[in-house]
């Protein structure tokens, strides 16, 4: 018989099921002045201005960039600037005849010498597109790429080091990249508020979204604030790359056994294999098999954080023992050892081979005195 029992926990209101900010938008815009506030209030911006007073440092109008419609023939690329033309990232991402749209095109970055000359310091693959579907005539009314004109921010100097720079900071320390939450956000918030279903993405997006919601598990930003309320969870990367029916059975489990605490990304791994490697051996996740894996974390490690722990840990000594150095982690390792743990204490429902055989003996690495304990139980 199996050896753990899953002590039912007292169920409490969850905020996030009000307070979940995918649930709708605020509806709300504010003026550039509430951001100046914002800014002026804050202690990193009074520092930044502070460190500007000290070096008695002003803003040169001169500098600032200016804005002209350029024909693309007069663009030069500097192949010790920029980088080497992707073309999958033109044909593929850039012109995607389904994504493909010349209002979402973005302003090309260069420098115009003393000579006339404009060198370009960002959007060389924008350009290179846009010259290529004219000359591929795909663009209406237009025979000759190099007589077409584009819209093109510059500054001019004869300085390629500052293109250089540029460059750099164009492209990397200079921009704050969308997070995996706010493009995620940004999906759903197309389907629920804007009412457009034109990009299949954001539909399936949208659809994990509220698959989660129904079991009460709510994506945030990494280190947000609301990550200290129950079902919630920040790693979008993995919540993306499970199926709509591994989702709903992580979500669906989380919530039925560990309601209290956030959702740990290891119920993702766990779930995914599980629904995988049960699918290929023809085999269902029984409720009693799904009910005896809570109770086996609940009673051996108390919940999913320090079941990570000592499975990380198993997992360390695992290489180390087998291989004679301590091999990178695999995101594998959680079901194969917790199917190995159910039936090292009892379990007798069937289970997917595939979990058993691989990582065979990973269990004999977890902490001596944690299983001699476990083992010394009367079964239920």
């Amino acid at each position: 018989m199996f050896k753990f029992k899953y002590e039912t926990i007292q169920r409490r209101p969850n905020p996030m099921v009000n307070i979940n900010p995918l649930k709708r938008g605020t509806g709300k815009t504010v003026s550039l002045q509430d951001r100046i506030d914002s800014l002026e209030q804050a202690a990193v911006w009074k520092k930044a201005m502070k460190a500007w007073s000290t070096e008695k440092k002003m803003v040169d109008q001169k500098r600032m960039p200016k804005v002209a419609m350029v024909k693309l023939g007069q663009i030069e690329i500097d192949e010790d600037i920029q980088r080497q033309l992707d073309e999958k990232h033109c044909a593929n991402k850039i012109a995607d005849v389904n994504l493909f749209d010349p209002a979402l095109l973005q302003t090309l970055q260069c420098i115009k010498t003393s000579k006339g000359k404009y060198k370009s310091v960002d959007g060389q693959h924008t350009a290179s597109t846009v010259a290529g579907l004219i000359s591929a005539g795909y663009f209406e009314g237009v025979t000759d790429w190099r007589e077409f004109e584009f819209p093109v921010q510059y500054i001019e100097t004869d300085n390629l080091a500052f293109a250089r720079r540029a460059f750099s900071i164009l492209n990397g320390k200079g921009k704050k990249k969308q997070s995996a939450y706010q493009q995620l956000r940004n999906a759903v918030f197309i389907v629920r508020i804007d009412k457009d279903l034109s990009d299949q993405e954001d539909v399936e997006i949208e659809k994990k979204v509220s698959i989660a919601e129904i079991h009460n598990c709510f994506p945030v930003e990494v280190d947000s604030d609301l990550s200290k309320y129950p079902g919630t969870f920040s790693n979008i990367a993995t919540f993306k790359t499970l199926s709509n029916s591994e989702l709903e059975e992580a979500c669906k489990w989380h919530d039925s056994y560990f309601h209290c605490d956030p959702l740990h990304v290891s119920v993702f791994f766990i779930f995914r294999d599980l629904c995988r490697e049960f699918a290929s051996a023809k085999l269902k996740l029984t409720p009693t098999l799904l009910e005896e894996l809570a109770a086996l974390i609940q009673n051996l490690f108390i919940n999913m954080p320090q079941f990570q722990e000592s499975v990380t840990e198993a997992h360390r000594r695992w290489t180390e023992k087998r291989y004679g150095y301590q091999a990178n982690w695999d995101d594998d390792a959680y079901a194969c050892a917790l199917v190995q743990l159910y039936q090292h204490f009892g379990g007798k429902e069937k289970v997917a081979p595939t979990l058993t055989d691989r990582f065979d003996g990973l269990i004999e690495f977890f902490d001596e005195n944690l299983l001699a304990s476990a083992d010394e139980l009367e079964t239920v």
